[in-house]
Order: structure tokens, then C-alpha cells, then sequence
């Protein structure tokens, strides 16, 4: 009688071992090695891929990454550093966050308008549904 029992305890732990092995093996192994992150190229960035095999790298992305940083802090200088020192004065920098602050306002506005025409566009199409529907005499 103790037979079966002993049995189905050996089967059940036996099912419970074969399921958490794996488990604790693959938890053990080494990580694999993660792949350094590239970027296609493309016609804007092709200057960059130094070793021409099609991909930016992480030496060539940073080397991208300063040449933009530097193009841009000579933009913002054209355009805000009024007594050409090449760098920013506070007053030329308060005018450069206006600009900026300006710009979001006109973003937001625009967004706030095709968010109203999305919504009233509904309402219109529901109008042309019924002339349409209604027969001609």
C-alpha cells in the first residue's frame, strides 16, 4: 500500500528537480558579452565612419557627438553673443531662453489647434454621413 505513495513522491520530486536545474545552471553561466551599441550610416553621418564599414561606433559617435556640440554652441554664439566675446553674457543668455520659451508657446499653439481640429473633424463627417444618407427628390 505504501507502494504508490513512495512512488508518486518520487515521480513529484523528481519533476521539481528536472524543472529548477536548468534554472540554477543558466543563473550561473557568465553574462554574454553585450554587443557595443553602432548606428547605420547615412548621409549625415557618413563623415564620421572612420573605418568605412558601414556602422558608427563608439569612438565615432563620440568624436560625432562633439563636432555637433561644438556647431551648436557656435550657432547659439552667431546668434546671441552681441558683443562677440564667445560666450554667452546672462543677458544674452535671458534673451536666448526667451527665444526659446517663445518657440514651446508657438509649439503648444499649434498642437492646441490640430487637437481642435481632430476634434471638431468627427462632427463634420458625421453632417456628411447624413446628406448622404438622405435621398435626393
Amino acid at each position: 500500500m505504501k507502494k504508490p505513495h513512495v512512488l508518486l513522491a518520487g515521480c513529484g520530486l523528481w519533476c521539481l528537480t528536472a524543472a529548477f536545474v536548468p534554472t540554477f545552471a543558466s543563473a550561473a553561466d557568465p553574462a554574454p558579452a553585450k554587443e557595443p551599441k553602432t548606428i547605420a550610416v547615412n548621409h549625415r553621418n557618413e563623415q564620421y565612419d572612420v573605418n568605412k564599414d558601414g556602422k558608427i561606433d563608439e569612438q565615432e559617435r563620440a568624436v560625432m557627438k562633439a563636432d555637433r556640440a561644438e556647431k551648436k554652441k557656435a550657432r547659439l554664439l552667431a546668434k546671441y553673443d552681441a558683443n562677440k566675446n564667445g560666450q554667452l553674457e546672462p543677458e544674452e543668455e535671458a534673451q536666448h531662453q526667451a527665444d526659446l520659451a517663445k518657440r514651446r508657446e508657438q509649439r503648444a499653439a499649434r498642437k492646441a489647434a490640430k487637437e481642435a481640429e481632430k476634434q471638431a473633424a468627427p462632427a463634420d463627417d458625421e453632417d456628411d454621413d447624413e446628406a448622404e444618407a438622405t435621398p435626393k427628390r
